[in-house]
């Protein structure tokens, strides 16, 4: 197929649709024209040369009749002799056709910019303004982000496109300014995400790409973290994925604690009252906490930073709750935040999740919240029924699905029930293969002989400081919220097991080895 102006023809020629749905079936007369054209672009065809296309076997035709023929051609692609966008007449030697081609290839990018109306005379006023901002927002995610620029694209309700965005813009230019109007939508549901309009003296270069190109990557980073509603569907994350995923989108960085405490410190100036913002900054506390394996290596959290952290959740969480009763999937944040830190609210975690549940569409979510609370009072059977419920509703290899199966499987190696746990593990390796070397470590049975490959190879490698980090960072996210010691010797009982195997008890915390004293192994 190929697209002219606002048409999209068959190869044959036999049919074209609009942009608007409506589809153009074309006569034998003006499919042996059009065929004609296309094959000699931009160059003069006689009304000879028409006439032979034609195939006048019985010499009936005129050239009259060819000038009549073009011209109910031009009517039919919606053309005029006066403002001709396709057929272009050369009076007194015959037509040019005059529409550029535009490849309709599916595409595949991030973010499109594109379809841009207005431009008229007014290119030179734009000044390059479009790649500029393609560069700029290609810039702001990271450069790993595919940004195209077509102006002339538009949306095919049918099309195999793959846009995750588009930006329609709109550009006006008077004497003195140019005028940009400009809509983010989602690329695949065409939903308006935000709209914005602005106003740049003309002839100077105002150096606002930049700034633009921030303020459209804010938007982006808003409608994916912050939702506006909580007509949210039963497979939806929870708002802390969602928060991740929002900062992941943006900078392919998996660390997002860092991409979104900009973002969150910039919308929380611009509207403190709104509770949002202090449940989302609870949040990235969280996430900074559990994101914190990855710098054990080099700059673990000290007792009094992981502290404070807690503290900040705990009185931002808190001070939010009266305003959020009618936002249910913030309230299961809350819940979230509150069973984490483990200071006497699992209860009142309870209660949050079990009104949210009973308020929101946003079922997977709220059963995975249920599921942990099940598990920390030490019903396991239940937590691992609830989190099948969640399981059941996550897009299969989803960063959800993945977190799910973390949580079950800690749930079930609490419970001891080794099976299920070794089956979890065995399903997590196959979505991330490359996870085995941090949660696998977590999930390794006490009574295994030796491990795979990977994991003595770590083991081996580990200095015993990093074997302390590391089992006070498990006490710290797991093993600590169940309710019942066993549960969380459980826990523990994998990791001390083979930390000691390679290097003894000083590769296991103090703080460890006072709550557990059972876990250390017996010197020979």
């Amino acid at each position: 197929m190929v697209r002219y102006h606002d048409l999209v023809f068959q190869p044959d020629m036999l049919t074209a649709k609009r942009d608007d749905g409506t589809i153009l079936r074309l006569t034998r007369q003006e499919r042996a024209l059009l065929l004609r054209f296309v094959r000699q672009p931009r160059e003069l065809v006689t009304r000879a040369q028409l006439l032979e296309a034609l195939g006048d076997e019985t010499g009936t035709l005129s050239e009259r009749n060819v000038d009549y023929l073009v011209n109910r051609l031009r009517k039919r692609l919606g053309d005029s002799a006066r403002k001709a966008r396709f057929i272009v007449t050369q009076y007194g030697e015959g037509y040019v056709w005059a529409a550029e081609p535009v490849d309709t290839t599916p595409l595949s990018a991030f973010l499109l910019l594109g379809p841009v109306y207005g431009l008229g005379d007014g290119q030179s006023a734009l000044n390059g303004l479009p790649h500029r901002l393609a560069s700029a927002l290609k810039a702001a995610t990271g450069g790993k982000k595919t940004i195209l620029y077509r102006p002339g694209w538009r949306f095919d309700p049918q099309g195999a496109d793959d846009l995750a965005f588009t930006l329609d813009v709109s550009a006006h230019a008077d004497a003195e300014h140019l005028h940009l109007a400009l809509v983010l939508r989602e690329g695949r549901s065409r939903q308006i995400i935000e709209s914005f309009r602005r106003t740049w003296p003309r002839g100077r270069d105002p150096n606002h790409v930049d700034e633009l190109a921030q303020a459209l990557t804010d938007a982006l980073w808003r409608h994916e973290a912050l939702p506006e509603t909580d007509a949210l569907e039963p497979a939806d994350r929870p708002a802390h994925l969602r928060m991740h995923d929002a900062a992941v989108m943006l900078t392919d960085d998996t660390v997002s604690w860092r991409e979104n405490a900009a973002r969150l410190k910039q919308a929380h100036e611009a509207d403190k009252a709104d509770p949002r913002h202090s449940i989302m900054l609870a949040l990235n506390h969280y996430a900074r906490l559990i994101q914190s394996l990855g710098e054990i290596h080099t700059a673990p959290l000290g007792d009094d930073d992981w502290q404070a952290l807690e503290s900040e959740i705990e009185d931002l969480a808190l001070r939010a709750l009266p305003d959020v009763h009618d936002r249910p999937h913030l309230l299961l944040a809350i819940a979230k935040l509150l069973r984490f830190i483990d200071r006497g609210y699992l209860a009142l975690a309870e209660r949050l999740a079990e009104e949210a549940f009973l308020n929101s569409t946003a079922f997977a979510a709220a059963f995975s919240m249920k599921a942990q609370i099940a598990a920390s009072k030490g019903e396991i059977e239940e937590a691992a029924s609830l989190y099948d419920k969640a399981i059941e509703l996550a897009e299969p290899g989803s960063q959800f699905h993945i977190y799910l199966l973390i949580l079950k499987a800690v749930a079930m190696m609490a419970g001891d029930k080794r099976g299920a746990v070794d089956h979890l593990a065995a399903e997590l390796h196959n979505l991330v293969p490359g996870g085995q070397a941090t949660f696998g470590l977590f999930l390794v049975s006490p009574k295994a002989k030796t491990l795979v490959p990977p994991l003595e190879h770590a083991l081996a490698a580990m200095p015993p400081e990093l074997g302390r980090h590391l089992s006070t960072y498990l006490f710290r996210v797991s093993a600590r919220q169940f309710r019942r010691r066993i549960h969380q010797r459980n826990v523990l009982n994998g990791l001390v097991v083979h930390l000691q195997r390679h290097h003894g008890h000083a590769a296991i915390a103090p703080e460890i080895a006072k709550r557990f004293p059972e876990l250390l192994a017996k010197r020979g």
